[in-house]
């Protein structure tokens, strides 16, 4: 039987979710100023699973002790309609990747006391992630529908907390010095933000106003196909992370991106020609060619602002074709790219 009848199961008005500035294990980066609210968040997941190390002994049948060997990686998952900010500049800057991956930033969850109302003026249970690096960014739209992107973080430690006057002890753990989590964070006034929102509508990228186009370096063709009537493209760039481990502290002191990493990108279309001259005609030609690929995602929202990006030296990596009955003959193709080669322009 539940214990709270003024919220007897948490539903999504009450929750919002907040993101500090880099790096998490920092004052400066955890106050009310430095602090934004996460606009248009559908869906935001965690879980995590210990690491135990079974300690075995002669003559004993049982265990003799259970620990705890390594930090644990709380996973943490962010999806909303994308509207290339707080979240987008967590690892993207003027007009490419940002060039330091390695740092983090601390999340901030916001439960409100009360079911049916968005309310979150008095003081409110708070579920906190710190040391939040970013794993994996994806990013896609189908015809008839917004674009939505998915965050993908490992973070180091998470806690719950009741906020009061608006102070909770920062998650975050000092990663690289004593390993201690010691910091205070001061939020913002959460309700005055909520408020102050206004044509939210206006900051997403509908479908009717996107535009995505494919042009080989050698030829404006993909093989086999001219692509045409775009349905969807799924979008990718995994951030993979090496942990740096040191004798006398328990918690990795870094988790370095990896560099050697590629980004991919899979667009589906509706087949009305195929080529049927020059090196995209033949697949012996056109292996012979290596041909690379510009693609170019131009997006518009409904408050007219544009964001577009290129994507340059893209490889196709696969091309499938396919009809049926009572369907469209519909291609498909993925393409690999370096993530440095994903450009504002």
């Amino acid at each position: 039987m539940t214990t709270n009848i003024n919220r007897p199961i948490i539903t999504y008005e009450n929750v919002c979710l907040l993101k500090g500035a880099e790096t998490s294990y920092s004052n400066a980066s955890n106050d009310a100023s430095s602090i934004n609210l996460i606009p248009l968040v559908q869906n935001f997941s965690f879980n995590f699973n210990t690491q135990t190390e079974d300690i075995l002994t002669l003559g004993d049948k049982f265990y003799s002790k259970r620990v705890n060997r390594y930090d644990v990686d709380v996973k943490l998952d962010v999806s909303l309609f994308e509207t290339f900010e707080h979240m987008f500049s967590g690892f993207f800057s003027g007009t490419a990747l940002l060039e330091d991956l390695n740092k983090d930033v601390s999340f901030y969850s916001l439960i409100g006391k009360k079911k049916n109302f968005n309310n979150f003026s008095d003081a409110d249970e708070t579920i906190n992630f710190g040391n939040a690096f970013i794993e994996k960014f994806s990013m896609s739209q189908s015809k008839n529908e917004l674009l939505s992107s998915k965050y993908s973080y490992g973070c180091s430690n998470i806690n719950a907390e009741q906020l009061v006057s608006n102070n909770i002890s920062n998650p975050a753990i000092d990663l690289t010095g004593t390993q201690l989590q010691n910091l205070t964070t001061t939020l913002p006034d959460v309700q005055s933000i909520l408020n102050a929102q206004s044509n939210l509508q206006t900051k997403v990228y509908s479908a009717n106003k996107t535009s995505v186009s494919i042009s080989g370096v050698q030829s404006e063709d993909v093989f086999l196909v001219k692509p045409d009537l775009i349905q969807n493209f799924d979008f990718e760039i995994p951030f993979n992370r090496k942990k740096i481990f040191t004798i006398g502290k328990k918690y990795p002191v870094q988790k370095r991106f990896v560099s050697a990493t590629e980004g991919s990108i899979s667009i589906s279309c509706i087949t009305s020609e195929f080529v049927v001259n020059g090196n995209d005609s033949n697949l012996k030609d056109f292996l012979n060619e290596d041909d690379s690929y510009v693609i170019n995602l131009n997006f518009l929202s409904e408050g007219q602002t544009a964001k577009n990006f290129q994507i340059s030296g893209a490889k196709l990596k696969s091309s499938t074709h396919s009809v049926s009955l009572g369907k469209n003959l519909a291609s498909a193709f993925s393409f690999d790219f370096d993530p440095f080669d994903f450009k504002q322009v």
